[in-house]
């Protein structure tokens, strides 16, 4: 059964060989960026929350949500209204791509949000990467889950009844 938990040190082994593969780096870009993140997850980065996904005892991804307004204005860009959070999401083991467990992940995250962020009227996430690449699969898994794609942004959003 999958289920998400915080984060922990001994996790950032794990995340960091995940994130090194190609077929992850290819969407998620420099691991060493991601991994700043996580190591200053309660300093810098506290408005990000880390979870990392279990089937059982075993570790089989890693995610991520946050208040989209709480990111450096920079890295905002598209307004939001106030409670809009972010998500992030990876699976580790790419033979475990394809088998609907990335659309019960993306389940399990915005439930998580929702259950901590009562507030939250919309989840939003970007299946893009800086040079205009579009993962599929991702938006796939995104629109099995509610999220449709905005125009004016091109981010993938979901509103919250």
């Amino acid at each position: 059964m999958l289920m998400l938990r915080m984060l922990e040190n001994e996790d950032i082994e794990i995340v960091e060989k995940w994130l090194n593969q190609e077929y992850i780096s290819k969407w998620f870009g420099d691991a060493s960026d991601w991994l700043h993140e996580i190591y200053e997850r309660n300093i810098t980065y506290k408005y990000l929350r880390h979870f990392i996904a279990q089937d059982g005892d075993k570790p089989i991804g890693f995610c991520q949500y946050y208040n989209y307004n709480d990111l450096p204005i920079e890295h905002r860009e598209i307004p939001q209204p106030t409670e809009t959070y972010g998500i992030d999401y990876l699976l580790g083991d790419e033979n475990l791509l394809g088998k609907g467990i990335g659309k019960q992940l993306v389940h399990l995250i915005s439930q998580k949000l929702l259950e901590e962020n009562a507030k939250a009227i919309r989840i939003i996430a970007d299946p893009t990467i800086e040079d205009g690449n579009i993962n599929i699969v991702s938006i796939k898994t995104l629109e099995a889950n509610g999220f449709r794609l905005d125009k004016e942004s091109r981010l993938y959003i979901k509103d919250i009844n």
